[in-house]
């Protein structure tokens, strides 16, 4: 029969062994534990990544529509303001050539050489008309 002292012996033996696969024991459920976190924190990156796809492709289809309506308006409006400056070129036209129209027309009324021969004459008449101030002295 064992001594008291062996069986003590035995006993540390055994506690440490057991002390030892208990360590062992809990760097194993550890390391699963990392593992399924892992697997857990991968799984939610790629529903995370999905839902940003989804999203950022909404964004795009966004932008596209935006762009679209944004072109539209612009081209309209330049439609409208080209059409704009040319009235206004037109009328602009349209003005000139009426005051030329006028201005022709008071030149062949108001024939100007005519009116330089008249005022000859007035000053002619004027002349002889004034009292001779230089035959007195």
């Amino acid at each position: 029969m064992a001594t008291i002292e062996e069986r003590l012996t035995a006993i540390e033996h055994e506690h440490a062994d057991l002390k030892h696969d208990n360590t062992e024991l809990k760097q194993k459920v550890e390391l699963q534990t990392i593992a399924i976190g892992g697997l857990v924190n991968k799984a939610m990156l790629e529903s995370i990544s999905e839902k940003n796809d989804r999203i950022f492709q909404a964004l795009i289809a966004h932008d596209e529509f935006t762009n679209r309506q944004l072109a539209e308006l612009r081209e309209r409006l330049e439609v409208q303001v080209e059409g704009k400056i040319a009235g206004m070129q037109t009328e602009m036209r349209q003005g000139f050539n009426t005051v030329n129209a006028r201005l022709e027309t008071m030149a062949t009324k108001d024939d100007l050489s005519a009116m330089d021969a008249r005022f000859d004459q007035i000053m002619v008449l004027l002349t002889a008309l004034a009292p001779k101030t230089d035959q007195g002295t």
